[in-house]
């Protein structure tokens, strides 16, 4: 769309390239400009409207200019632009005037309008300017010029006023006049040192409080003033200097409190603390002489108890030692015999599986043939001897023939799995691994999960405990195998027991009639161990064991690994398995053991493991 240029005064047309000039030059406006035929419509738009309104030009040129207009300024405007049209009546060459305008989005933004009409064309030009910012500014600073006179009229206990740069008071609160006495209409003009005794006025004090203000920004005392009445109180005053943006002194602000009860209070008090020292000083004096015979005796027996404390302790960190070097001892000696017992089986038990194991095979590929030695034989000779066709009947040949490939194959799973759980106690124990080597975690993992499969699987009346495994790629770490894996067998077995108890308590609601019944999609409330792996850097990887158990309260976190610590009925654990492991993550591979729980949501043990452990050969605690 061409640009219709704002004509000059006479509204006399201009040359075409000027025309395309000037619109050039009007769409580079910051301002808002256009041009309104006397049917009211936008004969032409610079691009700034649509940038401002949102609303394209197609869709602002096909409305009449009051229509996005509120409502409240069209009538406004629709005067304005017919006083234009007669302004050769009235000598009007152009208006301003303001209205609020609607956004695209619905909101309503505030215009400046600088209109003039041109009888020849019958056309108004106008240039529109967005003051939104400054309306907003403009109501925002009006606002908060009235809370703050609320805030400071309201202040009774506090005397609130202004003083000009020469120290004449210029506003004054109810606060002050209830404090000194004088209305406003008394005070305001009056000089500040009206409000000071005669004597500080003759040595200066107002003029030099102002002037320090002034000089460092702030003044604070406390001293005596003077009211209205001529009687004197105690204040406490702080006068702050107030400056423009250019740094000129504009005045003080200037808050007093009356302290004079406080001050009264505190004399009181000054004169009770000295009669109290007196008595305190001839009571000291007679006790000196009581003192100075007991000291010795006191002395005597620091002596003997510190001596007699020193020996308790010595005794009670030696009975400390003593309990864990025993509990480490019971604790490895199970675990050393289990370990013995469970190689030692898993030895006995693979010789007699891999004889199974390696002849089922062959079982297999010689019934195959034996079966197709027999349908041979039917193919040669279809029609039997009464003697074979009454065995056939007796045995149920095409049973026989259908069954036992399906026979000998549920044997080779069986002893698959035979193997299987014989080579997860094997790695599991690991006799022959004392020294540290690089292993993989996650088949330590692996096979205790194996070995705990028995319990993860459901039992009358409860739910399955689901693991979740999300390994990621780790190197080979450096550590005691074997004791990494009973690290890994107490976290999962205190973990399954959480998730029994949680099911035990819920069967127990259930059967009261209490219990919330859970649908298979609530996930998350069903029982679950999550178990990650990590690399946290070059040198560290992380292992965290979650479940959504029933928790522990705080108190009970706390102690997890302390020795002989446990919430277990008796016979439900000896609280050994969480200390030990403690020591065997911290001390034998300078790691760290943590524990997170929130009662009622679950507990996430973290174990973090150096990936070349450098600690050295520890005594081993099983």
């Amino acid at each position: 769309m061409v640009m219709i240029t704002p004509p000059s005064h006479s509204c006399q047309c201009q040359p075409q390239s000027s025309q395309i000039g000037s619109d050039r030059f009007l769409h580079l406006s910051l301002d808002m400009i256009c041009v309104i035929d006397q049917d009211g419509y936008f004969l032409s738009l610079n691009d700034r409207w649509q940038e401002v309104l949102g609303w394209t030009k197609a869709e602002l040129l096909a409305q009449p200019w009051t229509a996005l207009m509120h409502l409240d300024d069209q009538e406004v405007a629709l005067n304005h632009r017919q006083t234009l049209v007669l302004h050769r009546f009235y000598s009007i060459d152009s208006l301003k005037f303001e209205s609020r305008y609607q956004c695209q989005d619905g909101s309503y933004k505030w215009f400046l309008w600088n209109a003039s009409f041109c009888p020849e064309q019958q056309v108004m030009y106008a240039v529109v300017r967005d003051i939104t910012e400054r309306k907003q500014s403009r109501q925002a600073l009006r606002e908060s010029e009235e809370r703050f006179r609320y805030l400071v009229d309201s202040v009774k206990d506090y005397a609130i006023y202004m003083l000009d740069p020469q120290g004449n008071v210029i506003s004054w609160n109810p606060g002050a006049e209830r404090i000194n006495g004088y209305t406003e209409a008394e005070i305001v003009g009056q000089p500040v040192a009206l409000l000071y005794p005669l004597e500080d006025v003759r040595a200066g004090k107002p003029n030099y409080e102002l002037q320090i203000a002034a000089k460092v920004g702030r003044f604070e005392d406390e001293s005596c003033r003077v009211r209205q009445d001529g009687s004197q109180f105690w204040a406490h005053a702080v006068v702050t200097a107030l400056h423009d943006r250019q740094g000129q002194l504009r005045g003080f602000a200037k808050v007093t409190r009356d302290i004079t009860e406080r001050k009264r209070t505190e004399a009181a008090l000054q004169k009770a603390y000295d009669e109290l020292e007196r008595r305190v000083q001839e009571r000291t004096a007679e006790l000196l002489e009581s003192n100075r015979l007991l000291r010795h005796e006191i002395v005597e027996r620091q002596q003997a108890e510190a001596q007699l404390r020193h020996q308790t302790q010595q005794l009670q960190q030696t009975l400390q030692r003593l309990q864990q070097t025993q509990a480490q001892l019971v604790q490895s000696e199970k675990m050393s015999s289990l370990g013995q017992l469970v190689a030692g089986v898993a030895h006995e038990i693979n010789n007699p599986v891999n004889f199974i194991y390696g002849n089922i095979t062959y079982a297999k590929q010689y019934t195959q043939d034996l079966l197709h030695l027999l349908e041979v034989y039917q193919q040669s000779y279809p029609q039997p001897t009464p003697e074979v066709e009454a065995a056939l009947t007796t045995i149920d040949l095409h049973f026989i023939l259908d069954d036992l490939p399906k026979l000998l194959n549920s044997m080779k799973v069986g002893a698959d799995r035979i193997r299987q759980i014989v080579l997860s106690l094997k790695n599991f124990s690991r006799l022959d691994e004392a020294e540290k080597k690089p292993v993989d975690i996650h088949e330590g993992i692996d096979n205790t999960l194996m070995l705990l499969q028995n319990r993860l699987k459901p039992r009358p009346g409860a739910t399955t405990i689901t693991v979740n495994k999300s390994y990621a790629e780790l190197p080979f770490i450096n550590c005691y195998a074997g004791k990494l894996n009973q690290v890994f067998m107490n976290i999962l077995s205190n973990a399954i027991d959480a998730l029994e108890e949680q099911t035990e308590l819920n069967l127990a609601d259930n059967q009261s009639g209490h219990g919330i019944s859970v649908s298979p999609e609530l996930n998350h409330l069903l029982p679950t161990i999550h178990i990650q792996t990590q690399q946290l850097n070059a040198d560290w990887v992380s292992i965290r064991i979650t479940d959504n158990g029933l928790g522990m309260p705080e108190q009970v976190r706390q102690r997890l690994f302390d020795p002989f610590f446990t919430t277990k009925p008796v016979g439900k654990g000896t609280g050994l398995g969480l200390s030990i492991s403690y020591q065997i993550v911290v001390e034998q591979h300078g790691g760290q053991l943590k524990c997170q729980s929130i009662p009622g949501q679950g507990t996430e043990f973290t174990i973090e493991i150096p990936i070349k452990s450098s600690c050295p050969n520890p005594v081993f605690v099983s």
